[in-house]
């Protein structure tokens, strides 16, 4: 207990502006080394197509707190086995293409009567809601309305677009001559 109280006053006086240009970085406050690995963290690159990171992101910004289950996920017929993502207690399988045309390939292969639209209201029949967009197809197992609308708002605004090169300058306007 009183190893406590002293921890706490040794902090305050780290703190302090009178003595914080004189403490070692290792001392300073544990806000700024929260703010160092923050800025630390790698990003996702914004490429224009979805990854399974801008996706965790899209999600995560979204307020879903998705979480990543080691489970792999497969749905026949579709090709590429898919990541499998927690979001509430619901599961949302990602299936990530090379392109939208490999996607649409792929897609057109699923029967479209064992999924539901996530614009359509939910039926009676339990049907996981199919999502696409670019070169994304993701299958989402939730009867929450609205967790469908979120999820495929999310995934529907599209992918990250990579920064636009910056404008060349005007080049300046000739005088004009006046008779």
């Amino acid at each position: 207990m009183l190893l406590v109280a002293c921890e706490r006053e040794g902090r305050r006086a780290v703190d302090s502006p009178a003595t914080a240009g004189n403490a070692p970085a290792s001392a300073q406050s544990p806000a700024a080394d929260t703010a160092a690995t923050v800025a630390t963290k790698p990003s996702c690159p914004a490429t224009g197509n979805w990854s399974h990171c801008a996706v965790f992101e899209r999600l995560d910004r979204a307020g879903l707190a998705p979480r990543i289950d080691s489970a792999g996920a497969m749905e026949p017929p579709l090709a590429p086995k898919g990541q499998l993502l927690r979001v509430g207690n619901s599961e949302l399988e990602l299936y990530i293409y090379a392109d939208a045309s490999a996607r649409e390939r792929d897609q057109a292969r699923l029967n479209r009567t064992n999924y539901a639209d996530p614009a359509a209201p939910l039926s009676m029949r339990p049907l996981p809601t199919l999502i696409y967009s670019v070169n994304l197809i993701a299958i989402l197992h939730s009867r929450n309305e609205h967790q469908r609308e979120r999820v495929a708002d999310a995934i529907t605004a599209g992918p990250p677009q990579p920064p636009k090169p910056p404008k060349p300058p005007k080049p300046p306007k000739p005088p004009t001559s006046r008779p």
